[in-house]
């Protein structure tokens, strides 16, 4: 899974502190003011405004990307799944996926807190629902763009935005900044956080953690104060180190800290589980020395993938192994907060898994590609949604579509 790079455009104006961020994204044409989210369909407009060019030049690199990118499911039934080109939704399992919006979209993350109120972001447009994906609204971008967002009520919420971006997934490794909303997004306000902000989640409003220039942070003041919970990296090629997390139950959070550079179809990475106890390492890709890192179990596969947060118990962790032949997606359920790593073998139907959720051990779903290489000088690429309700035993292919 190396990682490929594009940059943000500049040319957007911050304006921190308690000082709303202009919004210079989508809007309805001749409205003066956003209607409510689930009374108008999301415009593809671009608008005016200090960010249009950067609007334009983001959307033409991502614009070509038609993958699945996240999923997120609320209950058993009822799932949501968006990609660069749509948003798709199930209410029975997935055993049926209905498309609720199509076009180019560009999304790169999904974030529902029930069955109704949701958000979708993506490098171009933020859009929101209250009807569970019935009818979504374009909400005006702040300056700098939006990459990902985590709401933990219908108003309040919290972003990553600006910084360098990468195809595969909302993550900047350099220059974001942490944002958040009292208003469901329409309006955002600058949070002080550390510098090259990466992530972030939270189980309330004071409670939350933070990935940023490949450390972990945590806070109990709403991000008035940031305690660093990780040593941060070490080695590496030089590159940033990434730090991606996934928040579960009160206070506690699963991460993963992984460079960009390869080698030898391997990438670095090391796993931990943080909570009120501390935060602790609990696998590492194993080609790679990692110092001041004490840590034996290995990581899924010699090139990282994504994770489900399932408890503060409990997780999904999925990785890539490129050097297995054509791609394989093997993947480890992490148990005890991580004493315990329990190898599951690979998901099937995919080579590659961009986004999971699982909502048990047993019960989940997984997006991603499928490549068939029978015809190595034609081969197909299909994108994917596969789905386990026996821990693994056997997978079966929900959705399918070649880009």
């Amino acid at each position: 899974m190396t990682i490929r790079w594009r940059a943000a455009a500049a040319g957007c104006v911050l304006l921190v502190g308690t000082v709303a961020l202009a919004g210079c994204g989508t809007t309805r044409a001749g409205q003066g003011s956003l209607p409510a989210p689930a009374s108008v369909p999301a415009s593809r407009a671009a608008s005016g405004g200090q960010c249009q060019a950067a609007l334009a030049r983001r959307g033409q690199s991502a614009g070509a990307q038609s993958a699945l990118t996240a999923v997120e499911f609320v209950s058993p039934q009822q799932g949501w799944v968006v990609g660069g080109d749509r948003i798709l939704a199930t209410s029975d399992g997935g055993a049926h996926w209905r498309v609720q919006d199509r076009g180019h979209l560009d999304l790169t993350s999904v974030d529902f807190i029930n069955g109704s109120d949701g958000w979708a972001a993506g490098p171009t447009m933020l859009l929101a629902t209250t009807d569970g994906g019935a009818h979504w609204a374009a909400l005006p971008e702040p300056c700098p763009l939006l990459d990902s967002v985590h709401f933990v009520s219908p108003q309040t919420g919290f972003a990553v935005a600006g910084g360098i971006v990468t195809w595969y997934q909302p993550v900047p490794p350099a220059g974001g900044v942490l944002l958040t909303t009292g208003d469901g997004g329409r309006t955002w306000h600058r949070l002080a956080a550390p510098a090259d902000v990466q992530g972030a989640c939270f189980s309330s409003p004071g409670l939350g953690w933070l990935g940023a220039h490949g450390s972990l942070y945590h806070t109990d003041t709403g991000g008035a104060h940031w305690i660093p919970a990780t040593p941060g990296p070490a080695g590496g090629d030089g590159q940033p180190y990434l730090m991606t997390l996934q928040c579960a139950g009160p206070d506690s959070v699963w991460a993963q800290d992984l460079d960009s550079g390869a080698a030898m179809e391997h990438e670095p990475v090391i796993g931990y589980r943080g909570g009120p106890g501390g935060t602790a390492p609990i696998f590492a890709e194993q080609y790679f020395p990692h110092p001041g890192v004490t840590v034996s179990a290995s990581s899924p596969g010699p090139e990282p993938g994504p994770m489900s947060a399932i408890s503060p118990d409990i997780a999904v962790v999925i990785g890539s192994c490129p050097p297995c032949g054509d791609g394989t997606a093997p993947w480890d359920l992490l148990t005890a907060s991580g004493a315990i790593i329990t190898p599951q073998g690979n998901i099937g139907g995919l080579n590659e898994a961009a986004a999971v959720s699982f909502l048990t051990p047993r019960l989940g779903w997984v997006v991603g590609d499928s490549t068939d290489f029978r015809h190595p000088a034609n081969p197909v690429q299909r994108q994917r949604i596969v789905m386990t309700s026996d821990g693994g035993r056997s997978w079966h292919t929900q959705y399918t579509f070649s880009p």
